[in-house]
C-alpha cells in the first residue's frame, strides 16, 4: 500500500528557532507514521473490525484522527473551535493537572469520551485512500500551526482543556495519535 511515509520536511521549510518546536514536531512525524504503519498492517478483517468489544473499528480510528486534524485547522485558519464541553474554571484545572500528566506518561484516561464533532460515522473511505488523507491532514497540520505560530499565534483549543499553545497543542496530537495507534495494533 506504501502510503505510510511522512515527509521529514515540511511543505515550507521552517526555521529552527525553538527546540521545543522541533521536538513536538519530530514526536508528531514519528506518530504519525507508526500509527500508518500501524495500519497499513492491518489484515482486511482486523480493520473493518472493532479493535475490542464495543469499541470503534480501526478504519473508524482513522477517520477519528482526520477529523480531529480537520477541527484543528479549521480553528487554525478561522478562529472557530469546537464547543467547550466544561466551564472556563474546569478546563483550567485540567489543563494545570491533567493535561501535563497526558504530555508525561503519553497515555489517556480510561473511558475517555471523544467530543461529538470528532466521532466518527459507521461507514467510512476506502482504507488506501483514509490513510492518504489522514497523512496529507497530518503534513497540512504541522505547516499551518508553525505559520499561526511564527505569526504569534498558533495555540489550538481542547473541549476539555480550553486554548493551549502551539508546542503543548503539537505533542497533544502526538500523544492521542500514539493512544489510538495502540488500539489499532491490539490483538495484531
Amino acid at each position: 500500500m506504501a502510503v505510510a511515509t511522512v515527509s521529514k520536511q515540511p511543505a515550507v521549510p521552517a526555521e529552527r528557532d525553538d527546540p521545543r518546536w522541533d521536538e513536538a514536531v519530530d514526536e508528531h512525524r514519528a506518530a504519525l507514521a507508526a500509527f500508518l504503519n500501524a495500519a497499513e498492517a492491518a489484515t482486511d478483517e482486523a480493520w473493518s473490525a472493532p479493535w475490542a468489544p464495543g469499541k470503534w473499528t480501526r478504519a473508524q480510528i482513522a477517520e477519528h484522527l482526520a477529523l480531529a486534524y480537520e477541527a484543528a485547522l479549521h480553528e487554525i485558519r478561522t478562529g472557530e473551535a469546537m464547543r467547550p464541553r466544561l466551564p472556563p474554571w474546569r478546563q483550567k484545572l485540567l489543563r494545570w493537572v491533567l493535561l501535563p500528566h497526558i504530555l508525561f506518561h503519553r497515555t489517556f484516561p480510561l473511558r475517555a469520551v471523544s467530543p461529538r464533532e470528532i466521532r466518527p460515522p459507521e461507514a467510512t473511505r476506502p482504507r488506501r485512500e483514509q490513510l492518504r488523507r489522514l497523512r496529507e491532514l497530518g503534513e497540512r497540520f504541522e505547516v499551518e500551526l508553525d505559520v499561526a505560530r511564527r505569526g504569534g499565534g498558533g495555540g489550538i483549543s481542547h473541549p476539555y482543556f480550553g486554548r493551549v499553545g502551539p508546542v503543548k497543542g503539537m505533542r497533544f496530537v502526538a500523544v492521542h495519535i500514539e493512544h489510538h495507534t495502540r488500539q489499532i495494533a491490539k490483538g495484531e
